[in-house]
């Protein structure tokens, strides 16, 4: 049984991104990194605190509000939708193809989630994290409209 088991395991290929992140995680010199199996993907976490989703082809960072908000203008991801679903992790950039094939972008956005949910951000991203946990709350317990009230609106 256990054989089983590990033969499922290892048939299950790495996520397509990891090595990417892996390698980034090595350049920057980042510590207090474990993985764990989640959503049929990889969580990262920075001392205990999710910092990236390995899902599918996404590599999706948390950062700071600001920092979320100027990448998305700025075409280097857009917002996570895990399982391409409705359901947006509105905290969490997914890279774009053009930034993962850029190793200083990376490097740049790993860094900066890393150093965000560690806690090593100025006031600025303390702030804006805040406010998003705030805002999740909000945003989980919305409830939606049957769609016959939508109608008529």
């Amino acid at each position: 049984m256990a054989q089983k088991r590990a033969k499922q395991k290892a048939k299950r290929p790495p996520p397509r991104h990891q090595l990417t992140l892996d390698e980034a995680i090595v350049r920057l010199g980042l510590t207090g990194i474990t993985h764990r199996r989640m959503f049929g993907g990889l969580c990262y976490y920075a001392n205990g605190n999710p910092f990236s989703f390995l899902l599918g082809e996404d590599l999706a960072l948390k950062l700071p509000a600001m920092q979320l908000v100027s990448a998305s203008a700025s075409r280097a991801g857009d917002l996570f939708h895990p399982g391409g679903g409705e359901f947006v992790m509105r905290e969490y950039l997914a890279l774009s193809a053009e930034t993962l094939t850029d190793e200083e972008k990376v490097d740049e956005f790993v860094q900066a989630s890393y150093r965000f949910v560690s806690g090593q951000g100025g006031p600025e991203e303390e702030i804006a994290q805040r406010d998003l946990l705030e805002g999740r709350t909000g945003l989980y317990q919305k409830t939606r409209r049957p769609a016959h009230q939508k109608e008529k609106s």
